[in-house]
């Protein structure tokens, strides 16, 4: 089941980079720059395997970090350092075999990462499959460390964000947890404040509902914060049965990356002014149809006119540049004066160019003459009538020649427009559920 769930995920992200291509040719090339990371990203994750969850533990200095993971990994490998920020490489513990693809992608190097495979250790059962990182300091002031942790997050299936009872309300820590929580949605975030054994238990407590009303705040809907002592091991085997329960299912990379994959699309339809409702995204059909309808008999009744003139029955009039153009503001006023902005200009820029509209125009009226004024029975009839018989074929010929060049030149290009519209949102709107096509259940990501 699991080679077809990815298979699936694959297709999706195939998916993914169609709607970019799409909304750079209509709209934008740099509109799907994102989109088209993200689906690359995902493509690395999965070559290397869904075996395995990541999960990264990223804080401030001084939060007791390095500590949590060797309490969580129960050994003492990751180096807690007197002189700060301590940590400046990324350090793994691993829970099984077969990770050293993925932890060469993760850029942790050979010396830096420990492998716990033995059935006599501890929760290797339980635990098995799992990629323990401990981050470099997010709050470093080397920009070589900040490098090695924006890198590594994207990555991580499952994050874990550590702070301290001192540091828990800073306002530039919750800004940038904040930014990294909503840029990766779709990973599991659990925020720790750990170092609870500096207070009481009941200060311990307050703090933790005053960090999860903070965060609340900073529009996180329902945060986890678990409460830790790495020191004493407080609420260390709490957080580790959550790991172990997200390990358990063997889904959590496939889970992460349906779930990137939905958000990538709903960035990509906000880029492209595809509106989403109820968690779909759709184009109304029959509007665009009644649209195109109304412009070509516009641009139509306009041309004709402006050919034909007020009076007079003659050879088709030459149309004015100014006209040419005026034609294709009617047109664009009338097939797209609904659609977002950036939908608009599309079927602006679809359209023939003014002098290529006025070339079309001038070749097809050179075939019309002004008809004849008939014969000997012509002559019985009164002249108005003759003329006003006249002048209906001569309006006939032109508004048959003014709707060939209409079709080719704008309904054609407008229609084609819209089509890819509808194409990009169809490929959005399934990519939005791509968790339940996928065969990955319903269940939902806590950030």
């Amino acid at each position: 089941m699991t080679d077809d769930q990815v298979q699936r995920l694959r297709l999706g992200i195939e998916k993914l980079r169609e709607a970019a291509r799409l909304t750079a040719r209509r709209l934008d090339e740099s509109l799907p720059a994102d989109a088209l990371a993200v689906a690359e990203l995902l493509v690395q994750r999965l070559d290397r395997g869904v075996d395995h969850t990541i999960v990264a533990i990223s804080g401030g200095t001084g939060s007791g970090k390095s500590s949590l993971f060797n309490a969580i990994a129960e050994m003492a490998f990751s180096e807690v350092g007197v002189v700060r920020p301590t940590t400046s490489k990324v350090t793994a513990c691993v829970w099984g075999t077969g990770a050293e693809e993925l932890l060469d992608w993760l850029g942790v190097e050979r010396g830096s990462w420990i492998k716990r495979d033995s059935v006599l250790e501890s929760h290797i059962g339980e635990l098995r499959g799992m990629i323990l990182l401990d981050l470099p300091d997010y709050d470093s002031a080397l920009a070589a460390n900040h490098e090695i942790a924006d890198r590594a997050l994207p990555l991580a299936d499952v994050l874990i964000w550590v702070t301290d009872p001192q540091k828990y309300a800073d306002p530039a820590l919750h800004e940038r947890f904040v930014a990294a929580a909503k840029a990766h949605q779709g990973r599991l975030t659990i925020v720790v404040l750990n170092q609870i054994d500096a207070v009481g238990p009941a200060d311990a407590e307050a703090i933790g509902r005053a960090l999860t009303g903070l965060l609340v705040d900073d529009g996180l809907t329902s945060p986890a914060v678990a409460l830790t002592s790495a020191k004493t091991g407080a609420g260390v085997d709490g957080l580790r049965s959550a790991l172990m329960a997200r390990t358990a299912h063997r889904t959590m990379a496939m889970t992460r990356t349906a779930s990137d994959l939905a958000a990538a699309a709903r960035q990509l339809a906000g880029a492209a002014e595809l509106a989403v409702a109820d968690g779909r995204i759709a184009v109304d059909l029959a509007a665009e149809s009644t649209w195109l309808g109304r412009a070509a008999a516009a641009v139509v009744s306009y041309l004709v006119e402006a050919v034909i003139g007020a009076q007079g029955v003659g050879a088709p009039r030459v149309l004015e540049p100014n006209q040419v153009r005026q034609a294709a503001a009617i047109w664009a006023a009338e097939a797209a004066a609904a659609l977002p902005e950036r939908w608009a200009m599309a079927v602006a820029y679809s359209l023939a160019s003014p002098q290529n509209l006025a070339a079309r125009l001038g070749q097809a009226l050179e075939a019309v003459a002004a008809p004849p004024r008939g014969g000997f029975w012509a002559r019985l009839l009164r002249p108005g009538k003759v003329e006003r018989r006249r002048r209906a074929a001569l309006e006939d010929a032109v508004r048959a020649a003014v709707e060939s060049v209409v079709d080719r030149a704008m309904a054609r290009p407008t229609r084609q427009t819209l089509e890819d519209r509808g194409a990009l949102a169809a490929l959005l709107a399934d990519l939005a559920g791509i968790g339940e096509t996928a065969g990955l259940g319903s269940e939902p990501l806590r950030s």
